[in-house]
């Protein structure tokens, strides 16, 4: 329906043009300078009927888009003012057919209707150009003020009687006067403000979108060069309209639809090429067998002369034609296509050549980006996303264009196989279109033909990422293995020295001594010495019986864990506290209690001072806290080595707190039976 408006518009400015023309040539040379300065001939004709059907264009692809209708809304009201201004000059100046009250009525309407509501709609078509959409909400002063503008020029004119208005001379009082004066100034304001409002969108955009609005901005631009350079001409040379003062602003107008329609057609502004695609073919097609038709029939009727049935050459004419388009049909939808998509692809050859290209079977690097660009490309999108699904390792996305931000997709086709989805395909359309039926097919087409692609690329993917996870592995027992016997040798190293420090010192000399003891000799010097002997063999094997603690604990292994702990700590640390809750008071597994124990004593074997050690349970692990842990002098990934191998979880946070959660399971629940 609304494009059926539209195109009725477009009719009515056609036919209101022609016949402003016919009456404006009854009194005025097409040619003169009167007909080309004050009324426009032929730019402003064919700008009006240019915007009403480049409007009409836009609204059959998009109903409501308000560039379409604004374009139509130009076209028709110009076109009626230069109808009406061209019957009034007719009336008033060259006594034309009809009463003066007539030809004041069409002048009045003429103002009404003519430059001030054209420069009030370009500035708001302008500052909602091309998405349809103010750039922010700010601008929407510069839309209210053009329209306030348009208010105080319409109020002002009715302040002027209708039927005694002249359009040569200015009969409005003091308060039409002002009303005029502030709807000029306004209206200059707003189209003032939509040059820079336009000039910022082509500073901010990029790509195709950066094509389009040059094209827009030059018209914009034209527009307000053409209107300042009439007032100032006019200025000048005391309000007369001559070629000087009016041809630029006439020629920036008739300029408006030629450049939206090179934006529309070089760089496919609101994607309109498939109307003009179906238009040029129908129109060669018809053209063609219009042309065929009569010039077969006249050529064979000529050359047989006879009076043959006209049915029999008709049809005969009609399969001639038909027979003769059919070659020529591929080349009309070639050049037709080459008119409408430029040197773009058909989106389904596109679709062609990428299932092509599907048969190399690439890999995700070089698949995802290759299905994002086709997608995007096929739909004529503003970007693209290609997703992969891969178990176990999360989402792959890619995007298109490269480089540019991220936006969540409008439209998302699912890539399914055998009842599993393996990703998905998203396009984001440009601002004031929307994805249609076909481009939906379109996507769920490229969706199925992509699906074994996904299916293999995943299986690669998942395949690499078990491969990466083994290196890691491998590499931490690695890393393991080198520890442990990093923590062997030291062991070892530490023994070997504590020997030789505490208990050697107490038998080195004892064999010297014991060979100068003499067996008969009874005397009390004897028995002194053997008394100090026994006493420094009592202290090394008291040494080596501590030293044997610290290997593992006799203790740990008869008593548990809570007792261990209690005479390691009156031993090291005698200033620490020992917290020990009721239900962490029992056995546990032997290499829990190991565990827990070890990692307590590398925690307070660095550093000095008081200390608290809490044993407690939680649900089904046991925790072991400590407070005032020296972190920096403390071996953390020993603890962290000892705690892992059980399964537990160490907390190394900040400060002096560390914190160890180990498991129990079923081994906690049996220990504790």
């Amino acid at each position: 329906m609304y494009a059926r408006v539209a195109w009725t518009l477009t009719a009515i400015t056609v036919l209101v043009a022609v016949g402003d023309v016919s009456i404006t040539a009854r009194y005025w040379p097409l040619l003169s300078e009167d007909a080309v300065a004050v009324h426009g001939f032929p730019f402003v004709q064919a700008a009006a009927v240019g915007s009403a059907a480049m409007g009409a264009l836009i609204v059959s692809r998009y109903a409501r888009h308000p560039i379409g209708w604004l374009l139509c809304l130009t076209g028709v009201s110009g076109s009626i003012s230069l109808l009406t201004e061209a019957y009034s000059f007719w009336v008033l100046r060259y006594d034309g057919p009809g009463p003066r009250s007539v030809g004041s009525v069409a002048g009045w309407t003429a103002v009404l209707l003519g430059g001030q509501l054209i420069l009030g709609a370009l500035a708001i078509m302008y500052l909602v150009a091309p998405d349809g959409h103010f750039l922010s909400r700010r601008w929407r002063i510069a839309g209210i003020a053009t329209l306030a503008g348009l208010g105080c020029w319409t109020a002002g004119q009715l302040t002027v009687s209708p039927t005694e208005f002249d359009i040569d001379m200015q009969q409005a009082g003091p308060v039409g006067s002002v009303l005029f004066t502030a709807g000029i100034l306004l209206t200059v304001g707003g189209l003032i403000a939509a040059t820079v409002c336009m000039f910022r969108r082509l500073r901010l955009s990029r790509g195709v979108q950066r094509q389009q609005l040059r094209l827009i901005a030059v018209s914009v631009l034209l527009a307000v060069v053409g209107l300042v350079w009439l007032l100032v001409v006019q200025l000048f040379n005391g309000g007369r309209q001559t070629w000087a003062a009016s041809l630029p602003l006439f020629v920036s107008y008739f300029c408006l639809p030629i450049l939206f329609a090179i934006a529309v057609l070089r760089y496919r502004l609101y994607d309109i090429e498939v109307i003009i695609n179906r238009a040029v073919v129908l129109a060669v097609g018809t053209a063609f067998a219009a042309i065929g038709y009569t010039g077969l029939v006249v050529a064979v009727a000529a050359v047989v002369n006879t009076q043959t049935n006209g049915f029999w050459l008709s049809l005969l004419a009609t399969s001639l034609v038909a027979l003769a388009f059919q070659p020529l049909r591929r080349r009309v939808v070639r050049f037709a296509n080459r008119l409408a998509y430029g040197s773009r692809a058909l989106p389904y050859e596109a679709l062609a050549d990428f299932s092509r290209r599907l048969t190399e079977t690439p890999s995700p690097q070089t698949l995802l980006p290759a299905v994002a660009e086709a997608a995007g490309r096929a739909v004529s999108a503003a970007s693209s996303t290609a997703v992969l699904r891969v178990p176990g390792a999360g989402d792959m996305p890619e995007h298109w264009p490269t480089g540019t931000p991220h936006r969540q997709p409008e439209y998302e086709a699912p890539v399914r196989h055998g009842g599993d989805t393996l990703g998905s395909i998203g396009v984001t359309m440009p601002k004031g279109r929307r994805l249609r039926a076909v481009d939906e097919r379109l996507l769920h087409d490229l969706a199925d033909q992509t699906a074994q692609a996904f299916r293999n690329a995943a299986i690669e993917a998942e395949l690499a990422e078990h491969v990466a996870a083994l290196d890691r592995t491998t590499q931490a027992l690695t890393e393991s293995r080198r520890r442990i016997i990093a923590a062997d040798d030291a062991a070892r190293r530490q023994l070997e020295s504590a020997i030789s420090r505490e208990v050697l010192p107490h038998l080195d000399t004892m064999p010297a001594q014991l060979g100068s003891l003499s067996v008969a000799a009874s005397g009390s010097a004897t028995l002194d010495e053997l008394e100090r002997l026994v006493t420094r063999t009592n202290t090394a094997l008291e040494s080596l019986r501590e030293l044997t603690r610290g290997v593992f604990p006799t203790q740990l292994a008869r008593s548990g864990l809570v007792p261990a702990l209690r005479s390691h700590l009156a031993r090291s640390r005698p200033e620490a506290a020992l917290h020990v809750e009721p239900s962490a008071v029992r056995r546990f597994p032997a290499r829990v209690e190991a565990a827990v124990y070890f990692c307590c004593v590398e925690a307070l074997s660095a550093g000095s001072g008081s200390a608290e050690v809490g044993l407690l349970t939680m649900g089904p692990d046991l925790v072991l806290r400590i407070r005032g842990v020296a972190r920096a002098e403390v071996d953390v990934q020993a603890i962290v080595d000892r705690v892992e191998a059980v399964g537990g979880s160490p907390s190394l946070g900040d400060g002096d707190v560390l914190s160890i959660s180990i498991p129990l399971g079923e081994a906690g629940s049996a220990a504790t039976s």
